[in-house]
């Protein structure tokens, strides 16, 4: 089989429809050469009965709790006959015959491991969260402290997150898990770290499979609808602010405690400045807006002293 997709859902029934009705009308390959997974983490609301009655082809896997995605994909995965496995998030819509063409360009480069394509925002403007670097004191650094935005960037490292969109296929670090098209060959047999709950493993997998000296592609020519955050939204903020945690954990992975106490240092002073402001703009003309993001910034301060001061957080 040429394909396996896995799709894993948490509380998005009607965005989880209309990305099966996508990947579904936009994917060309006969029904005998991939096969669809839809593992869903005890949404309760009706996402399993709606993929079951409306989507009889899609095999579907129902948890008694939230696993959490690494885990969720772990499942389907071990469930997988497909030479390439494609990730992708039930936020999503397949544009333009996106997999079909992802999945092309894997199998016509065989050093690739993974690849990763353009992701849109819902108005379709680039989402600079697709990819980039692996992250290091450098580029953590610069990404914390604005430098990105104040520098020019031949003058600063690789960056975390895609500041520019690539206009040709280009070798990355890492590209994100919302849309991840992967080569089992390069995957040694398994797929994500379990100790990465939401957010991160991405970037831990890729940096496996780079070192395993396959290449990691980022192709722009290619894109995907990407409604970010869906599932986060309705979560409570201090969880959402928790996803700070999984770049951490990424970040950890590669380095030692010295790096690791700086980086947390440098994550506390990047969102005091940017707390700092917002703060200064709020002082002139407060908006519902700059509440909201005062209250987010807060708390993502509040989380960093805690994971600064309570070293245990690293593991």
């Amino acid at each position: 089989m040429r394909l396996s997709v896995i799709v894993v859902s948490w509380k998005v029934p009607e965005l989880l429809r209309q990305c099966l009705k996508s990947l579904l009308a936009q994917t060309a390959l006969p029904a005998d050469d991939w096969e669809v997974f839809v593992v869903d983490n005890f949404s309760g609301d009706g996402s399993v009965e709606m993929v079951k009655e409306e989507f009889p082809q899609v095999r579907v896997v129902a948890n008694a709790d939230n696993r959490g995605f690494a885990r969720a994909n772990n499942q389907a995965f071990a469930m997988c006959r497909g030479r390439a496995v494609l990730l992708l998030n039930p936020d999503t819509v397949v544009l333009d015959g996106a997999v079909t063409r992802l999945l092309e360009q894997l199998e016509q480069n065989p050093d690739w491991g993974a690849a990763g394509c353009q992701l849109l925002n819902s108005d379709r403007s680039f989402q600079r969260w697709t990819g980039g670097a692996l992250p290091g004191l450098g580029n953590v650094f610069c990404n914390f402290m604005l430098l990105y935005r104040l520098l020019p960037r031949q003058l600063l490292p690789s960056p975390i997150y895609l500041e520019h969109k690539p206009v040709t296929n280009c070798e990355v670090g890492w590209v994100s898990g919302a849309c991840l098209m992967l080569r089992r060959e390069a995957l040694g047999g398994h797929l994500f770290d379990e100790r990465f709950f939401l957010y991160g493993e991405d970037l831990d997998l890729c940096r496996r499979i780079g070192s395993g000296g396959w290449k990691i592609l980022y192709c722009p020519a290619i894109s995907i609808m990407h409604h970010e955050g869906k599932s986060l939204a309705s979560m409570p903020l201090e969880f959402q602010a928790s996803k700070l945690l999984g770049l951490r954990k990424a970040f950890s992975v590669d380095h030692g405690p010295a790096a690791l106490l700086a980086y947390d240092v440098v994550a506390l002073g990047g969102f005091l400045l940017r707390y700092l402001i917002v703060f200064c703009a709020a002082s002139l003309r407060l908006t519902r807006m700059e509440e909201a993001r005062q209250q987010t910034l807060a708390e993502y301060i509040r989380l960093s002293f805690r994971t600064l001061v309570h070293r245990n957080l690293a593991a």
